[in-house]
């Protein structure tokens, strides 16, 4: 499998964690995500609020990773917020977070 692809699998397994923490905690609580990075090993975790996620998830080709998380060759930084990146997969990568989706299933 390609890596970007490989890289993109991974991240998807997190969003799809983050996704259902967010439906269970919700409300205006900051909340306490898992970073969205390609490292299954990872287990770091990004306080944001719902609002703050809702905004990374605002398009499906962006993830929350924790400074230093990120992959510059799938991946491009969209913004930083001191402890954690907003990253926007790219080419093959992007392809396949936006089919995977857990927003559009």
């Amino acid at each position: 499998m390609p890596y970007a692809l490989r890289v993109a699998e991974n991240e998807n397994v997190f969003r799809r964690v983050n996704e259902r923490v967010e439906e269970l905690r919700g409300g205006d609580a900051v909340i306490s995500f898992v970073c969205e990075c390609a490292d299954l090993d990872c287990r770091e975790r990004i306080d944001l609020t719902a609002a703050e996620y809702e905004h990374v998830r605002a398009a499906p080709t962006r993830f929350v990773v924790r400074p230093g998380h990120e992959r510059p060759s799938v991946e491009r930084v969209v913004r930083r917020a001191g402890h954690y990146l907003v990253i926007e997969k790219q080419g093959e990568a992007g392809e396949a977070a936006a089919a995977d989706d857990p927003r559009n299933s």
